[in-house]
């Protein structure tokens, strides 16, 4: 009797084991595969990108470069030491100002700029939102000062408010990425001036082409390389501020512009939107998971049934054997 105890709880053990297989194998696999899927094709997408990426660089980069490149020139300063005689510093600087009237402080920093606009002082762009007859709107605006009055534009700036609530100043020092702009531009230009000589006294058309490709890459390169360079220059001179204007609350009068019924349509509109998002959710369920999981449902049954019924199968044959040894 304790042996046949033993042998039940085996196979149902056995067959209980072969279910959770079975629902592991068709049930979660397929389950974490369909959730993982947009994530491993973006993954995929994000490789591609970088192939072409990379592919684009070895191209420019396998292109010939000149036979002879000349040495970066140094500028000397007054103690001998390689580096350029005026530094290139970019200034940026970020305020937010509490003011009792947006309005007015915007043109009072219009007003600054125009100051010092015979230096290139202007305003680059001024933005409104919000507001209403009882509250003035949020102005935003950013503005370009020359970069020796740099200081003295944001301390005028914080003046004009009554409450300072952020203030952020920074410096870049771009000398270095400057003179080595600087230093490849009059190596190529020098490349270019050798390209034109190769052209002029080619003595084939295969030879022409080649020089001719090669000098539409290092004017390419040049022109970049000046943009990039007249950019340093222009930002170096010129510091850019974000100005953000917000109303002093405190000074305003209360509002009392509170609409129930406004209030009550948005929350119904809220209701109604996750009704309908529940609604989508079931409609894909019923259709699109449903079914599988029903038949991973009936799979994992019939092999539990097959398993119980093999069990039992093989527990009719060994009954007489078990009988004949009794009867002994």
């Amino acid at each position: 009797m304790v042996g046949r105890l033993r042998q039940f709880r085996y196979w149902n053990w056995a067959g209980w084991i072969v279910a959770g297989v079975l629902v592991i194998l068709f049930v979660l696999l397929p389950l974490v595969s369909r959730m993982s899927t947009p994530y491993f094709y973006e993954l995929s997408s994000v490789g591609d990108r970088e192939a072409v990426a990379y592919v684009a660089a070895t191209q420019v980069v396998s292109m010939p470069a000149p036979t002879e490149a000349p040495a970066a020139p140094a500028v000397a300063l007054g103690n001998g030491s390689p580096a350029v005689t005026e530094r290139l510093i970019i200034h940026n600087g970020s305020m937010t100002l509490i003011v009792n009237d947006t309005r007015a402080a915007e043109q009072e920093i219009e007003q600054l700029v125009n100051s010092m606009s015979g230096e290139g002082a202007f305003v680059v762009s001024a933005s409104e939102r919000g507001g209403s007859d009882d509250r003035p709107p949020d102005v935003d605006m950013f503005i370009r000062v020359p970069a020796t009055r740099f200081d003295e534009a944001m301390d005028k700036l914080a003046a004009m408010a009554v409450e300072v609530t952020d203030r952020y100043e920074s410096a870049d020092d771009v000398t270095e990425e400057y003179v080595d702009l600087k230093a490849r531009m009059e190596s190529l230009e020098t490349a270019r001036k050798r390209l034109l000589e190769i052209m002029q006294n080619a003595a084939t058309t295969e030879e022409l082409l080649m020089a001719e490709q090669q000098l539409t890459y290092r004017e390419t390169e040049i022109e970049s390389i000046k943009g990039r360079m007249q950019y340093l220059e222009q930002s170096a001179r010129l510091s850019s501020i974000s100005v953000y204007l917000r109303p002093y609350i405190l000074g305003q009068p209360i509002s009392t512009g509170w609409r129930p019924a406004e209030t009550v349509r948005k929350s119904v509109e809220r209701l109604v939107q996750r009704f309908e998002n529940f609604g989508a959710w079931l409609i894909g369920f019923v259709i699109a998971d449903l079914p599988w999981l029903i038949f991973y449902g009936v799979v994992v049954y019939a092999a539990v049934r097959f398993g119980r019924w093999w069990w039992r199968r093989r527990q009719r044959k060994e009954k007489p054997t078990t009988e004949i040894r009794n009867d002994q």
